[in-house]
């Protein structure tokens, strides 16, 4: 009986240990100190299984990018300095894709120009001059066509380097399945042909 219960458990093969602890069985007037039971998988590991590995969702993702984006934008913005902007742009569009999973490469790849508009313009809102709603307003406009201007070369790198990041991770594959659903059997032209 020591035996068995000293048997440590492996996630493979749990073994089973003699529960002392069991109520006894009114019914029967039986004690239920010999019951057997199967003792919980060990909390860790073995030292050969590989890791699991945290994913983020498309949603995680993409409020990180923002939160990243906005700061960046921020930062920028009152150090007068475009590059900032521009290298977090690219820092989030490279990293996005290994933070997700496989099927959520294709959103990932896709997001980060409209969510750096969203941040740039909350960030141009946030900086706005002007004493009048007009004048702000077209501080916000002129801030943000500026801004996207003088950004142009970081925003084409940022995207592209997010979308060579993810074709090593499966980004073929999300397209291909992309495509797959989005093509039907027959085009509507091709019906009235057998």
């Amino acid at each position: 009986m020591t035996s068995m219960a000293s048997r440590a458990a492996t996630p493979e093969q749990p073994t089973s240990a003699i529960d002392d602890d069991a109520p006894d069985d009114a019914s029967t007037g039986a004690a239920a100190s010999g019951t057997v039971r199967p003792l919980r998988r060990s909390p860790f590991p073995a030292k050969d299984a590989p890791k699991a590995r945290a994913y983020v969702t498309v949603r995680g993702a993409t409020v990180a990018m923002f939160t990243l984006f906005l700061a960046c934008c921020l930062t920028s913005g009152w150090l007068g300095l475009e590059v900032i902007a521009g290298l977090g742009y690219a820092v989030g569009c490279a990293a996005a894709p290994y933070l997700v999973r496989r099927h959520a490469l294709l959103q990932v790849v896709v997001a980060p120009p409209a969510v750096f508009l969203a941040a740039l313009v909350l960030a141009q809102v946030l900086t706005a001059q002007g004493s009048s709603r007009h004048g702000r307003m077209l501080s916000v406009l002129e801030g943000t066509v500026l801004t996207l201007a003088a950004l142009a070369p970081w925003l084409l790198a940022g995207t592209a380097l997010g979308a060579v990041a993810a074709i090593p991770r499966g980004l073929r594959d999300c397209v291909r399945d992309l495509w797959s659903q989005l093509r039907p059997e027959r085009w509507p032209w091709q019906a009235w042909q057998k």
